[in-house]
């Protein structure tokens, strides 16, 4: 393994090249995700989510943690997922087919600003590029109610000093998912300068996976 090959080294995402990312990575996604199924069920357990709200599904992907979520809030209560690229949310539409009655599926960034859904819980399942983007977070925050209660589970860098040979097996497989590894030794920096609460509440994979929970801006 080389540094040449850790080439998403952008200060910004970039969501064009994330887009024609996933156009390839999208057939065979599930399978290269088996290993993080657990940790999905321990966060969708940390929003505490209540019959009959409504919870975002943020980057939803192919829709694994979908059903899990509409489970959750029950038939009066709503999930959406939100997802950038064509290819998997349209398999998210084919996994909930025959079970999706209160999931709807949007396909746009969380930029757009069309995202207003008033949600009491927001999901973020490996959202580095959406967690480095201040127009994705600022409309994330809009999209919510005051306050709305997060979880997060994602890449986190271990201190470079003794976890580098972990940190560069990991940011070089990471590569084609996400286009920056801007502040991956603290990923939610962003959603914490404009006001979150954000805590992690447990780790995994050596330390290299988190998963944390809190609260939006209560205002």
């Amino acid at each position: 393994m080389s540094l040449s090959g850790l080439d998403n080294l952008d200060a910004q995402p970039d969501a064009d090249r994330s887009v024609r990312a996933y156009r390839r990575l999208a057939k065979g996604y599930d399978r290269t995700c088996t290993w993080i199924e657990a940790l999905r069920h321990v966060a969708v357990e940390g929003l505490q989510l209540q019959p009959g709200e409504t919870v975002l599904d943020v980057a939803c992907g192919t829709g694994p943690t979908l059903p899990l979520l509409a489970r959750k809030v029950g038939i009066q209560g709503r999930v959406i997922g939100i997802e950038h690229s064509p290819e998997m949310a349209q398999l998210a539409r084919q996994r909930m087919a025959s079970d999706g009655g209160n999931v709807s599926i949007v396909v746009a960034g969380m930029a757009d600003p069309r995202h207003v859904y008033a949600a009491d819980a927001v999901l973020m399942c490996y959202t580095q590029d959406v967690l480095q983007s201040s127009a994705a977070l600022d409309q994330l925050i809009k999209a919510c109610k005051p306050g709305a209660r997060i979880a997060i589970l994602g890449m986190i860098t271990l201190p470079w000093l003794w976890g580098w040979p972990v940190n560069l097996f990991n940011m070089y497989r990471a590569r084609h998912y996400m286009t920056t590894f801007r502040n991956l030794d603290r990923p939610y920096r962003l959603l914490e300068q404009r006001g979150a609460r954000i805590s992690v509440v447990d780790t995994a994979l050596w330390g290299s996976a988190y998963i944390a929970v809190g609260t939006l801006p209560a205002a």
